[in-house]
């Protein structure tokens, strides 16, 4: 089989297991969710969820397992399709013998890469984890003097958007390029992209090694945090159904150009530069105001539009997140400290670990609709990367309440059902359920569903 010339159906095998969410709490009559119990509504992981991978006879006659790598980006669309956007198919081709594209996220020894098929970019499962499409432009890899970046697609697939006339927004963490594609993936042809290929908003720097030296001017070392029309390996993108307060357009993109440069910045419908926000602060800490960490990779690593007419990002090495209205004016920081009800062996323990604020999400939500979900968003769900554990944060105060998984509040390793390692990006659909995907170790995505006790 040509990989390069089809577009695959695939899915994913989880563990079989089975695990309780630890925490409880008390539903607003606004939430909409009228089948759960508004007083003490309670999730649990589905062992189930997605389903199997099928196997593809190729041209060695071999069944081959397709394998997604790295999941590194999810979104949620007004179907409650659940969109993942993969690192496996990162690595593949070889120029003169040598495989090409092995950066992190890729499959691996470990996904058995002698047997096994990497699954293509965009996978999309419904919501009883069957899929029903899949896709990714067939040039995958370069080759020549650009060889092992992506040829199409950003380069260090990340995050990912639905937004609310259907289209599927990614961002590339090791590139300059957020890209549009129409509902259905549109064949993997992008309708719109912002940012330049392999120019990134910052000087060239030479003494790159590894993947970094695929494109010389991405990355944190030298960044310009400045372009009006070049982005510095985003990590994040959100669009917003209503009309921007300055411009009255709707479409508006916010784009979290966070691993290189140190900002939010917007552009408009048609990709032109509005406005930005955020600059680094010259240290990591509490001392830090409005600004985003200066180094830790990630700051800002997230951008998400609540219906308050705010915008909340991660400030990833701080592990905080950062609340600004539309225009950018700073209103809060959101810490993420340990919870009350931890042990003193908690309270000491769960800090330790940095890179806290990986990736939020409102609970209830209707994602795709962003600002104009009717939803209460009485809740943040938060990624806490550093301790492997997801919270669950009281919007209003930014009290941690409860935690996703079978550690609750103890800091949670692990491969297992309802164990995180490396949890990376959440993601939320309007019948409550919480989908968390990780990352480096974990290479999964695990669906938490509300339950009734």
């Amino acid at each position: 089989m040509n990989i390069r010339d089809s577009i695959y159906v695939v899915g994913l095998v989880l563990i079989i297991g089975a695990a309780a969410l630890v925490w409880k709490m008390t539903a607003s009559a606004t939430d909409s969710f009228p089948r759960y119990s508004e007083d003490h509504p309670s999730f649990r992981v589905d062992p189930s969820w997605p389903k199997p991978l099928p196997a593809t006879i190729s041209s060695d006659g071999v069944a081959h397992r397709w394998v997604t790598g790295e999941i590194a980006g999810t979104c949620v669309d007004a179907q409650d399709n659940v969109v993942t956007f993969n690192r496996g198919w990162e690595v593949g081709v070889k120029v003169n013998g040598v495989r090409q594209g092995a950066m992190s996220g890729a499959i691996i020894r470990q996904d058995a890469y002698l047997s096994s098929i990497p699954s293509p970019p965009v996978v999309v499962y419904d919501r009883d984890g069957n899929v029903v499409s899949s896709w990714g432009n067939p040039a995958l890899i370069q080759t020549g003097e650009n060889t092992g970046g992506a040829a199409y697609l950003p380069h260090g697939a990340h995050g990912c958007f639905v937004d609310y006339q259907g289209n599927i927004w990614v961002a590339g963490n090791l590139d300059g390029v957020v890209q549009k594609y129409p509902a259905g993936g549109g064949g993997g042809v992008w309708t719109l992209q912002i940012g330049q290929k392999g120019a990134c908003d910052g000087p060239p720097d030479n003494s790159k090694i590894g993947d970094d030296r695929v494109y010389p001017t991405c990355g944190e070392a030298h960044d310009f945090n400045s372009s009006k029309t070049l982005l510095n390996q985003p990590a994040d993108v959100a669009v917003d159904p209503l009309p921007d307060p300055a411009t009255g357009e709707r479409g508006d993109v916010y784009i979290a150009d966070g691993y290189g440069n140190h900002r939010i910045v917007v552009f408009d419908a048609k990709g032109n530069y509005v406005r930005q926000f955020g600059t680094k602060c010259a240290t990591v800490g509490p001392t830090c105001g409005p600004e985003f960490g200066a180094n830790g990779g990630g700051h800002p690593h997230c951008v998400v539009l609540g219906n308050d007419g705010l915008v909340y990002t991660c400030d990833r090495p701080n592990s905080r997140i950062q609340v600004f209205d539309k225009l950018g004016k700073f209103v809060r920081s959101i810490p993420i400290g340990a919870p009350p009800g931890a042990t003193p062996e908690m309270q000491k323990a769960i800090p330790l670990a940095e890179l806290r604020a990986c990736d939020i999400d409102f609970w209830p939500n209707v994602d795709y609709l962003a600002g104009t979900s009717t939803t209460s968003q009485r809740y943040i769900v938060d990624v806490d990367i550093g301790n492997d554990n997801s919270w669950i944060i009281e919007r209003a105060s930014g009290i941690i309440v409860g935690a996703l998984g079978r550690c609750g509040l103890a800091p949670c390793p692990g491969h297992n059902t309802g164990e995180f390692a490396f949890g990376h990006t959440v993601t939320t659909d309007s019948q409550g359920a919480v989908y968390v995907a990780e990352t480096i170790a974990g290479r999964r995505i695990q669906k938490f569903v509300p339950t009734v006790d």
